[in-house]
């Protein structure tokens, strides 16, 4: 069974606690998302384990800050308030291995060791007694090296050297592996101070977050926080170590190997999970982490070699999703990208795998319709592609492709259906649409098939597509099965070209945007051109169904409002043109028409040669 835990390590009977700052933040007892500055009462634990970290007091209470590192929120300590959390009655019996994880970043140093972890004896987690402090992670206020230490069941104390200098301001993960013989602490994924033990820990069912002997406390952020009954393995924890690493836009200082969270390959931080071998002894072979794709069962996976996958943020439905190959009618909009490297970033190659697609509550499946969608030639385009068929249920809404060879390294991969019929994937957002009905009046219209976890769309409007600004918010439906279709209007639209995309906002501060839908605030009178093909591939046709009134200037334009290219129309006749986009970036761009009678703007999708 494929592995659910943080990057796909560890599950919920070696992973007692696991707690990021994108989830399941709350500002009451677990019904009410946390907003900026709320103060954050549950904390919820990710690791399928049902206790989450809490604190009563409201004085006492941290707070949740949205987009404090890589766009994602955090939940933000102050010493000098008292802030701190504990999660209680944590399953850590198994015996004197363990492993901890925190990702956190302070702004100054109170005290003389301020705290982030402290593992306790059951009704401890705040206790000031040294000897009650079986695990924990701090950082010396004078050197601002970070330390910590176990404490065997004899009761001994094993401090962990104190070797690596933290600096303000600046986000670190940190972690320590108590392996049985040695605790060793790491910074980025690089050793920072070793000390021996004698096997033993004693438990730590209670964690303290944000403080330690009992008032020494964080004065900073917390971005996440994991815990282990067991060590990680080598292999483990270099993909755990690169799943935080991508996710937090932190360099390790060790085998920072998957590449695709960097902005030139497309921000695939999202949900990285991975595979690998340093060993016959160290290994990982299946995995999945809290994302719906499962990778195991690598045919040819030798020593120092990983494959690593992590997602675009794209929406788990079909709408705005073109680049498709023929015999695929929908694909979904998420891609997934891979690093199929070893350990000095040079592409390997772990042979064949299976892959999983869990699509539990994303509608009715026929199995046989599903298709991978591998860009195996990496020139950013599906269309040209073979789809991938032979998909089997594996029962739970998973489905199953064995022996896939297509994925190598640096390839996206998406999932599409060759039958919108009997296998419809998902549509989250079916329209969203800007037109305008009056000068300076754009009326806004938008409709969903289905919503999971939707706090609210943001409407939101630029003169240049460089610059926005939220204006119009309209709540969600949280949770819905059903078409749901939703209106605005902006009376106060900008003069002449401008642009709208809406942008919908999780219940945990997650956010996904639309396409961009150009507007001009007063309606053009001459018809709107047909463009086809669109999606294109090479050249494309513009054709006006009557003729026009004056005459007109079309232009092809880029995200950034350049133009790329133009041609001139006359009055007489029906209207027809052919651009060749030789050339050109594929994505998204815009064709303008340009006349006496006003502008009209509609999107063409340049999906490569």
């Amino acid at each position: 069974m494929a592995q659910t835990g943080p990057g796909g390590i560890g599950s919920s009977a070696n992973n007692p606690i696991w707690l990021s700052g994108d989830r399941g933040v709350y500002k009451n007892a677990g019904t009410t998302p946390a907003a900026s500055g709320d103060a954050v009462q549950q904390w919820n634990n990710r690791s399928g384990n049902p206790r989450h970290a809490q604190q009563a007091t409201l004085a006492n209470r941290p707070k949740f800050a949205p987009g404090a590192v890589n766009g994602l929120p955090v939940v933000r300590f102050t010493a000098a308030s008292g802030n701190r959390m504990a999660a209680t009655g944590l399953n850590t019996s198994t015996g004197g291995k363990a492993s901890v994880w925190v990702v956190a970043s302070y702004r100054t140093l109170p005290s003389p060791n301020p705290g982030m972890l402290q593992g306790t004896a059951s009704g401890n987690a705040y206790s000031s007694d040294p000897l009650d402090k079986n695990i924990g992670l701090w950082v010396n206020n004078t050197t601002k090296k970070v330390w910590g230490r176990g404490i065997q069941t004899n009761g001994t104390s094993v401090n962990v050297p104190a070797v690596m200098t933290l600096n303000a301001n600046t986000f670190h993960i940190l972690s320590t592996q108590y392996d049985g013989a040695r605790i060793t602490q790491y910074v980025n994924n690089a050793s920072a101070g070793t000390a021996t033990y004698n096997g033993t820990l004693r438990t730590w069912p209670d964690m303290s977050i944000g403080v330690q002997a009992g008032s020494e406390g964080w004065d900073g952020d917390i971005a996440e926080v994991i815990g282990y009954t067991t060590v990680l393995n080598s292999t483990q924890q270099v993909i755990v170590a690169n799943y935080l690493a991508a996710k937090y836009a932190i360099t390790l200082g060790t085998d920072d190997i998957y590449v695709q969270d960097d902005p030139a390959n497309g921000n695939y931080d999202h949900e990285v999970a991975g595979i690998g071998r340093i060993s016959a002894a160290s290994m990982q072979t299946s995995s999945r982490g809290s994302g719906i794709v499962q990778i195991s069962a690598p045919s040819n996976l030798d020593d120092n070699e990983f494959l690593f996958w992590g997602h675009d943020n794209g929406a788990l439905g079909y709408w705005g999703a073109g680049d498709r190959p023929v015999g695929v009618q929908e694909r979904l909009v998420r891609t997934w990208r891979v690093s199929e490297v070893n350990r000095s970033g040079t592409a390997g190659d772990v042979g064949a795998v299976d892959i999983i697609f869990d699509l539990t509550g994303l509608g009715s499946v026929t199995a046989s319709d599903l298709r991978i969608l591998v860009d195996t030639d990496n020139d950013g385009s599906f269309a040209d592609e073979t789809p991938i068929g032979g998909a089997v249920s594996v029962g739970a809404g998973q489905y199953k492709f064995a022996g896939v060879t297509a994925l190598t390294n640096n390839v996206r991969f998406s999932l599409g259906t060759a039958n919108a019929v009997s296998t419809p994937l998902p549509v989250e957002l079916l329209a969203f649409n800007a037109i305008p009905t009056a000068p300076r009046t754009v009326e806004l219209t938008w409709a969903t098939a289905s919503e999971q976890y939707n706090a609210f769309f943001t409407v939101e409007r630029s003169p240049d597509l460089a610059n926005w600004s939220a204006i119009i918010t309209r709540p969600g439906a949280g949770n819905s099965s059903f078409q749901l279709n939703y209106e605005a209007t902006d009376q106060d639209a900008l003069p002449g070209l401008s642009y709208y995309r809406l942008r919908q906002t999780d219940l945990n501060g997650a956010t996904t945007l639309s396409d961009v839908v150009p507007v001009h605030s007063a309606p053009m009178k001459e018809p709107l051109p047909m463009v086809y093909p669109n999606p294109t591939v090479g050249p494309f046709t513009v054709r006006f169904p009557v003729p026009l009134s004056t005459p007109a200037r079309v232009e092809l334009i880029d995200g950034a409002g350049q133009v790329l290219l133009t041609r001139e129309i006359t009055a007489e006749g029906t209207a027809q043109l052919v651009f060749d986009p030789v050339g050109i970036a594929l994505g998204t761009h815009y064709l303008r028409v340009i006349s006496p009678a006003g502008v009209q703007v509609q999107n063409i999708l340049i999906a490569g040669r």
